[in-house]
């Protein structure tokens, strides 16, 4: 048994050893990898500077003048239409800034050219609320000066209050909701004639038939409740005729910030790491350009 314990003990130094030099190995070479990258740095020196003071002027460049943007959302409630509708919707618009067409943009909002020529994209995403079932739609915009957000968020809100078919909609929408509120106060009126103390003194048992096709027999307690459901009712159809009058309308929003949607600490680092690997391609290449073209030559 000792001999055995002591095998294993054996065993297990000699593969702590292993682990060590393999760990001292892989350190070396890292290191080695490393100073090989200072050498290449130290020698083309001169290159290094160009690429680095190359990759910080493309990071100016690319964040500033007519690229630098500002971002910005809001929220509209979809009161009528199917969410797919808004969202080819602003899909066609997005089309005309892909073709670099802002003047027919401008034209489709019903815009200021020049305003126009300051979007740089639109886009939508719908969802729907938890609490009421209802649909939401959080466009988010990208603009050169964000000075135009407030004409920019009208002119969409009225893309969508002024298209036909939504319109059309939206009106079957509200005369709907106006015919159902008459139905629902022409009940609570029946509900109102029958609590009156004469009214209950010449009948015994009660029964009245409402607009809804529901026949009611009850006491008198019975209907302050049927009373009430129905207030509650009416009071959401006169809510929803009262805040949404129209296709959409304005939930919430977020303006756009006086810092720009893309800064150039946002982008600096990696372009230096991209001017590093291209200053590393183009070193070790010259470094071994006889042994590469001697290559090359080869047959």
């Amino acid at each position: 048994m000792e001999k055995n314990n002591g095998q294993q003990e054996m065993d297990l130094l000699l593969l702590i050893r292993k682990i060590f030099d393999f760990s001292c190995n892989v350190f070396k070479k890292i290191a080695g990898f490393f100073g090989y990258l200072l050498q290449i740095i130290f020698r083309y020196y001169y290159l290094f500077l160009i690429f680095i003071l190359a990759a910080v002027a493309y990071s100016y460049y690319k964040t500033h003048g007519h690229f630098r943007v500002y971002r910005a959302e809001f929220t509209l409630s979809i009161n009528d239409g199917d969410s797919d509708l808004y969202k080819e919707m602003v899909s066609s618009l997005s089309n005309y800034l892909k073709d670099e067409d802002p003047s027919a943009l401008a034209s489709a909002l019903k815009m200021d050219p020049a305003e126009g020529g300051k979007i740089c994209a639109i886009g939508i995403r719908c969802d729907i609320e938890p609490i009421d079932s209802t649909s939401r739609a959080v466009l988010a915009v990208i603009m050169t000066d964000p000075a135009i957000f407030p004409a920019l968020e009208n002119a969409i809100i009225d893309y969508f209050n002024n298209n036909i078919y939504l319109k059309s909609l939206n009106s079957a929408r509200i005369a709907s909701l106006k015919e159902h509120e008459k139905l629902l106060e022409k009940d609570i009126a029946e509900i109102d004639s029958l609590q009156k103390i004469e009214y209950f003194q010449k009948t015994g048992e009660i029964g009245f038939k409402l607009d809804q096709k529901l026949l009611i027999k009850a006491d008198k307690q019975m209907f302050y409740s049927d009373k009430l459901d129905l207030l509650k009712e009416k009071e959401a159809v006169s809510k929803e005729l009262a805040a949404k009058p129209d296709v959409v309308s304005l939930v919430s929003e977020f303006a756009p910030s006086t810092k720009p949607f893309i800064r150039m600490s946002d982008v600096i680092v990696l372009n230096i790491i991209i001017a590093f690997l291209c200053f590393l391609a183009v070193a070790i290449s010259w470094e071994n350009r006889k042994s590469i073209i001697s290559y090359l030559k080869k047959k």
